[in-house]
């Protein structure tokens, strides 16, 4: 007994095979499409977090300007302001490395007697994203004593933009070594 839904296979015409690879090309295309969609949703959120922000190498060097400024006002919290809340301060003038802003301030209270007027002498910026880093010699007027000096030392900042301020994340800063021989 034959059952009524049962086909008997037709003869391939040659319409068939096109069809058929029409469908495969259809598919694969369709695949390709969906996995560049599902790339793009993935991809999406790294792409956002590489925007950088938008500096010119000036409005770094300003950032010594600023913090020079800091150091004028002869107070303190206000040097420790233009830092970072977790900011590393490697000191000229002491053998103790500072890993909090009340560390930094206490650096700052013994630099800040020596009425430090600071200049830059050579500075090399380079610019990575929301880093930066300014690095070179630099010289600050003092008054040791009771009488002006002059302090050179090799420096680097490191600057991070956060928020919409850029903040010293890692001050390293030493004397010449001649000045240690």
């Amino acid at each position: 007994m034959m059952n009524a839904a049962y086909q008997p296979a037709q003869p391939c015409s040659s319409a068939q095979p096109q069809q058929r690879t029409f469908l495969r090309i259809k598919n694969v295309i369709g695949m390709l499409l969906g996995c560049c969609l599902l790339l793009s949703f993935v991809c999406t959120p790294v792409l956002a977090e590489t925007r950088c922000p938008t500096v010119a190498p000036a409005e770094i060097a300003d950032l010594f300007e600023q913090w020079d400024q800091s150091l004028q006002t002869g107070q303190p919290s206000e040097v420790v302001k233009t830092y970072a809340p977790d900011a590393i301060l490697v000191p000229t003038v002491s053998n103790r490395v500072r890993h909090t802003p009340a560390e930094i301030e206490d650096y700052f209270q013994g630099f800040l007697a020596l009425k430090p007027d600071g200049r830059i002498v050579e500075q090399n910026i380079q610019v990575f994203c929301d880093l930066a880093v300014n690095s070179g010699l630099y010289a600050f007027a003092v008054v040791k004593e009771g009488r002006p000096s002059e302090l050179m030392a090799r420096f680097t900042f490191v600057y991070r933009k956060i928020g919409d301020r850029w903040l010293i994340v890692d001050h390293h800063s030493s004397g010449m070594p001649e000045q240690n021989i």
